[in-house]
């Protein structure tokens, strides 16, 4: 099935007195938080199908709760939050498993057709033209990890003295640790969705970076590394956000069909329909170059942007009746 989907509850259709039918709307990604029988039952009356996210390693209400989920820095203090955007250390056990725990929950309670990880990476506030690139996490479980891994003891007294010795000596290494705590999970929530629903999909919302960019910071600081991902992922969603990032329009086409080469599986590009940094007048061209015959389907962010713009929900409606 071609996915031709929106993010964000269908109410504000409903609440028009309209169906997802009226666009052709097939598929509606909900936050697991907003999850609901009655949605679900709805969506599923009218042939479309409910994705839930979830986010993973975000969240600064959690990190003022608990301070050790904080991502420690090259100077062995916690990053700062950026705007609303604060990343959670990846390597810590508690959470882990109680993110699991979660996502089984969600699994065994809802009726839903596929399961979208979110902020599945190390920090890093990429949504800008030219992003700040922070290595971390530098705290005492991370670095106890990755003696392990490589090991040996990391010379140094303080964290500052041993993310310099690793980052001079083993960012090779250091990289593909990092990658392996982000891989390793999604692989444990394959196992957890295989177990409960096999036919649920799994897919992830992935930074849309290629590996010659940024200094490679896919991997060094986002840490996805999208072929080992692709073991155990279904679909990948590259946030294609060009006006946010500074990409023309054509880059959300390119970038898609580079990710869907790298990872041979499928790929639905998820489109800005925010108007920021500036207001979109072209919804109809980002869809229509977004849904390339090579790919397999958009999703728009978000349902609200679209329904409070008259041009963009005729545009939504124009584009999607044309993919029937």
């Amino acid at each position: 099935m071609r996915i031709l989907g929106i993010f964000g509850t269908p109410e504000v259709i409903w609440d028009r007195d309209e169906s997802l039918k009226d666009y052709n709307i097939n598929s509606v990604f909900i936050s697991h938080r907003s999850l609901s029988d009655s949605v679900i039952e709805k969506v599923h009356s009218e042939d479309a199908k409910v994705f839930a996210e979830i986010g993973i390693f975000v969240g600064k209400d959690t990190v003022e709760r608990h301070p050790d989920l904080a991502p420690i820095g090259i100077d062995g203090k916690p990053l700062s939050p950026i705007d609303w955007y604060m990343g959670i250390n990846p390597a810590i056990d508690w959470y882990r498993k109680e993110l699991l725990s979660g996502i089984e929950y969600i699994l065994g309670r809802y009726d839903i057709d596929g399961l979208w990880l979110d902020f599945i990476r190390y920090p890093c506030h990429w949504e800008v033209p030219d992003p700040k690139l922070e290595q971390s996490s530098f705290d005492e479980t991370s670095l106890r990890k990755f003696e392990e891994y490589i090991g040996r003891e990391v010379p140094g007294i303080t964290s500052r003295d041993k993310a310099r010795w690793i980052l001079d000596n083993r960012l090779d290494d250091w990289t593909k640790w990092k990658c392996f705590q982000i891989t390793s999970f999604c692989k444990e929530v394959k196992e957890i969705s295989v177990s409960l629903k096999p036919e649920v999909r799994l897919g992830i919302f992935s930074v849309p970076w290629r590996e010659d960019q940024f200094d490679g910071g896919i991997l060094k600081i986002i840490a996805q590394d999208f072929e080992a991902l692709a073991q155990y992922i279904d679909v990948f969603s590259p946030m294609v956000y060009h006006l946010m990032c500074g990409f023309p329009l054509i880059w959300i086409r390119e970038y898609s069909l580079y990710l869907k080469d790298k990872t041979k599986r499928a790929v639905v590009p998820i489109v800005q329909a925010v108007d920021e940094p500036s207001k979109i007048y072209n919804l109809e061209d980002i869809l229509k170059t977004a849904l390339d015959e090579r790919l397999d389907g958009v999703i728009v962010f978000h349902t609200q942007a679209v329904f409070e713009d008259k041009t963009k929900i005729e545009a939504l409606k124009r584009v999607f009746h044309e993919y029937i």
